[in-house]
């Protein structure tokens, strides 16, 4: 009689090192979820450290975008600066996902989602390892595979990044180009806006 062997889940840490893409979600993800107006103005605050995140992402190799329900200048500007891709305006972000898949020609399995709220579910259920933040919702942390112990807007995206890297044994070796001075650091505006901070 043929044996029936099931294959088991892989593992959050073999997710984490399938990684070589990664989709951020922005409100509550990139920014603390807050809708600030100003007259007619959307204002939305980013944190540099998850600019830099962004950044050390795209210096080891990965493919990253930002999807987003809304759009907005502000979200343009900061995914201008950061060299990613922006995709602004869709609710439907599962079918959104595995169209960035197919474009970076990488497996949903290679692809890693951040989101935080029941819209980003979609993704999160399609992606190789779904990740979020604190105060996501509670339906997004039951299904999430890592969780942040930063807020969104204040850090999560760079922990998570660092997370991946370190058990992919790549974040050593990024540090010591910065520590040797050569760190890309015009990926983004985050190190031009630490070089000006008080």
């Amino acid at each position: 009689m043929a044996r029936v062997v099931i294959p088991r889940p892989p593992t959050v840490a073999e997710r984490m090192q399938a990684v070589r893409g990664l989709v951020c979600d922005v409100d509550g993800v990139l920014t603390d979820g807050k809708l600030n107006y100003l007259g007619d103005q959307e204002l939305k605050s980013f944190s540099v450290l998850d600019g830099f995140g962004i950044t050390l992402a795209k210096q080891a190799g990965w493919r990253v975008a930002l999807l987003t329900a809304r759009g907005g200048p502000a979200v343009e500007r900061r995914a201008a600066e950061l060299g990613v891709e922006l995709v602004s305006g869709e609710r439907n972000k599962g079918v959104a996902f595995r169209a960035l898949c197919d474009r970076w020609q990488l497996p949903a399995a290679n692809v890693a989602y951040i989101g935080d709220d029941w819209l980003d579910l979609p993704a999160m259920l399609q992606a190789g390892l779904a990740a979020t933040v604190p105060a996501s919702a509670a339906a997004v942390r039951q299904r999430a595979h890592w969780l942040a112990t930063a807020e969104g807007g204040n850090g999560a995206v760079r922990e998570f990044v660092e997370a991946v890297l370190r058990l992919q044994g790549r974040l050593d070796a990024l540090l010591q180009r910065y520590l040797n001075g050569d760190g890309e650091t015009r990926a983004g505006a985050d190190e031009a806006d630490k070089a000006g901070a008080p």
